[in-house]
């Protein structure tokens, strides 16, 4: 009598256990795909980041291929520009960048309009040569919509002989 006395007090103290044991394993759980969430949120942002950078890249290699195709005495007068003003080419490159006047596609970049691309040309003139060389840089800044800071992308290009 005794020990089916004892039986049923051990089976009155382990009441309850699967229970705690089912929370348990419902807490680990729900961290879990929480973690996932936010993984899935991180790995969508900087999807869009690199996109961005994309774009830059893109837009700057347009212009500096253009400029190829320019005869290179005139590039100055053609490509050189900041803050939105500068030669009509420049100009009319930097109206196309914009994602505001056309809907948003590979090739332009949000809030260009407010922080305009720089592009200078600075010739160089060997001492040994009497060719003379165009040291182009573009700078590209731009800032996506859900960012509070701006974003900038520079290449340089000697453009020559």
């Amino acid at each position: 009598m005794k020990s089916v006395h004892k039986h049923v007090r051990i089976a009155l103290t382990q009441r309850g256990i699967v229970l705690i044991d089912a929370l348990v394993a419902i807490v680990i759980f729900s961290v879990g795909i929480l973690g996932m969430v936010a993984l899935q949120g991180s790995a969508i942002e900087m999807t869009g980041s690199s996109n961005y950078r994309i774009n830059a890249a893109l837009l700057t290699d347009q212009v500096i291929a253009q400029m190829w195709a320019t005869t290179p005495s005139q590039l100055a007068t053609l490509y050189q520009g900041k803050q939105g003003s500068g030669g009509t080419s420049y100009v009319t490159w930097f109206t196309n960048a914009d994602c505001s006047t056309k809907p948003s596609v590979t090739g332009c970049l949000p809030g260009i309009k407010t922080n305009p691309p720089t592009i200078t040309v600075t010739p160089e003139t060997f001492s040994d040569s009497s060719n003379t060389q165009y040291l182009v840089t573009v700078t590209l800044y731009w800032q996506a919509p859900s960012d509070n800071s701006v974003h900038q992308y520079v290449s340089t290009t000697a453009i020559g002989p």
